[in-house]
């Protein structure tokens, strides 16, 4: 377990300040060119979560679904695509520590998705939990002293005032969907595996963006700007190392210690996140902010702390072969996990 929070946090903090680093620093450093081509990085991570996931099919053996029907991979996979490139464009108009507590807003969406996708019913603790972490999330914003809303991180002026804003809430709301559709194909399919499901969707993914780098003529300015710079080179390659191993102690440390045990690691991970980002790229957050701050991972722990009553945190098997966790599986991911 202690590996596995280990490296839990090693990788998902390197990636998402190396996520900030390509995107809003210049190439050489003050005196460069920006990295403007973050549907580059969607393919990235996408292509990586292909390989890997087409790894874990050959290492698990799976058995492989014959209900579902391939275009219904599509879906999800748009919307996650579109999430991640929601998520990356709003870098340029909001600090990452604010993007990186603004996701703790997941929850919100999730429940209103589940509600119009599969009728879902919650506990009244999370419409609570949720209300506390969207008033934690506007203190923290708006006491922000970068979080001017028109100009971007380039020192350009932007047509729409809350441009950064609208990207993370259109961020949630293609996530939560995401999540909320795979979980339905869970419910339809029962011969339908976690593992495939990624494959699938990565899939999917991979192709639809690099269809939107080619087809927006991105593909060769995006190769050329990395084949131009040694630094982003090394940045892309760790980028993708930290994403693809990150993944797979996901689903080692859901397996076998709970969706309980690995929500608790990942609120670690954003805590992280944010003081190194802090602390590495100089943003200036005030009083009120760190008070936002407080109330959001609050909210968050009395939310673990109600999930995990009555519960057995250890050993939960059912990865590769088919189980009833993998709904509970795919919304931990979703909550919790920047895609």
């Amino acid at each position: 377990l202690a590996i596995c929070a280990v490296m839990l946090n090693v990788t998902f903090v390197s990636w998402g300040l190396l996520q900030e680093r390509m995107l809003t620093r210049r190439y050489p450093r003050l005196t460069g060119e920006y990295f403007t081509y973050s549907y580059a990085l969607v393919f990235t991570n996408r292509f990586w979560t292909l390989i890997m996931s087409g790894m874990l099919l050959l290492y698990l053996k799976p058995r492989t679904s014959r209900s579902t029907v391939i275009y219904q991979y599509a879906f999800p996979s748009i919307s996650n695509m579109l999430s991640s490139w929601c998520q990356y464009e709003a870098l340029r108009y909001v600090s990452f520590p604010a993007v990186t507590l603004f996701k703790s807003l997941k929850l919100a969406p999730v429940m209103l998705m589940g509600k119009l996708l599969g009728n879902h019913s919650y506990p009244q603790y999370d419409y609570v939990v949720a209300i506390f972490i969207g008033v934690g999330i506007a203190m923290f914003m708006m006491s922000t002293d970068e979080l001017t809303f028109d100009l971007d991180v380039y020192g350009e002026h932007t047509s729409a005032k809350w441009t950064g804003v609208m990207l993370l809430v259109l961020f949630l709301f293609f996530d939560s969907f995401t999540s909320q559709w795979q979980g339905r194909m869970f419910k339809r399919h029962r011969d339908l595996s976690m593992i495939e499901l990624l494959f699938a969707s990565s899939a999917f993914s991979s192709a639809l963006s690099l269809i939107t780098l080619v087809h927006d003529g991105k593909l060769w300015p995006a190769f050329d700007f990395i084949i131009s710079h040694s630094e982003i080179q090394f940045h892309f390659f760790a980028f993708s190392v930290c994403s693809t191993i990150g993944q797979l102690f996901i689903f080692y440390t859901i397996k076998n210690f709970g969706a309980v045990v690995f929500a608790m690691i990942m609120t670690t991970r954003v805590l992280i996140s944010i003081g190194l980002s802090v602390l590495l790229y100089d943003h200036k957050v005030t009083s009120t902010g760190f008070f936002g701050l407080a109330v959001v991972v609050g909210a968050v722990c009395y939310r673990i702390k109600r999930q995990a009553e009555g519960k057995q945190l250890i050993k939960w098997r059912g990865m590769g072969e088919k189980s009833e966790k993998e709904i509970e599986l795919v919304q931990e991911w979703h909550e919790h996990i920047d895609t």
